[in-house]
């Protein structure tokens, strides 16, 4: 019988890989660039216009993406992620830097006004835990966003388009290649979620919390020819990989 795995050791997976990629991460990803950035910039822009103030925390920060988009726009720009030294090797990109379990933040109630994740939860083992701390820490009319997450209605429409993406991209090897400690192990439970998320089971979550609910799903981001061609438009679920959503909290 196989051994269950737990939430635990994809926590520790996460910790682990990027850990080993910190100084590199972005390098690795090779999918940041100056037109995602602009894009993200005019997301979180929408988001600060919605905020009831300007305190901002972004979970699985990474590399800082997220908050260096938001110079300017929030007063505030706090970083969290499990991985201390992704942190430290990006200290320039947050205001404040929190390496924390996204299921404890370590945060008082009501004490951001906006919280974002971009491209982090396919590397959760559920979904639970995150959107109570997000409900917890969010001030009255606060707003989540999260993005960059390929929703698991579009592999299955499209898993032979997929499979061939990947296969192009070849995430898995470029991760393995750049350190001895992401073995296939590691890398299989870092992207936990590889095959897909369910965004339903998140906007069902959030609803129960409360917020009013968007989600889109789009192409941007993926390369600069569906940029141009689809990168504007919103799809169906399942007609698109990634899954946009935008929530915004009731007035307690």
């Amino acid at each position: 019988m196989a051994t269950q795995v737990t939430a635990q050791q994809v926590k520790a997976a996460n910790r682990r890989l990027y850990d080993a990629v910190a100084e590199r991460y972005e390098e690795i990803d090779g999918r940041r660039s100056p037109a995602l950035e602009a894009w993200l910039r005019k997301n979180l822009a929408d988001i600060r216009r919605k905020a009831p103030g300007g305190r901002l925390l972004d979970i699985g920060t990474g590399s800082g993406l997220v908050t260096r988009c938001a110079a300017g726009l929030f007063s505030l720009r706090v970083g969290m992620d499990l991985s201390p030294r992704i942190l430290a090797a990006n200290r320039t990109a947050f205001d404040q830097a929190v390496a924390s379990d996204v299921d404890r933040l370590p945060v008082a109630d009501r004490s951001f006004d906006a919280v974002t994740c971009f491209s982090v939860l396919h590397h959760l083992y559920a979904f639970d835990g995150l959107v109570s701390e997000v409900a917890r820490v969010l001030r009255p009319g606060g707003v989540f966003y999260s993005d960059h997450d390929m929703d698991a209605s579009f592999r299955r429409r499209f898993c032979p388009f997929l499979r061939l993406y990947r296969r192009v991209r070849n995430a898995r090897s470029k991760y393995r290649r750049a350190s001895e400690e992401i073995t296939p192990e590691v890398y299989r439970l870092a992207e936990w979620q590889e095959e897909g998320v369910d965004s339903s089971r998140v906007v069902q979550l959030l609803e129960e919390k409360g917020f009013s609910v968007e989600a889109k799903h789009h192409w941007f981001g993926l390369s600069g020819l569906l940029d141009r061609t689809l990168g504007a438009r919103s799809f169906g679920r399942g007609w698109a990989p990634l899954v946009s959503i935008v929530a915004v909290g009731g007035k307690r």
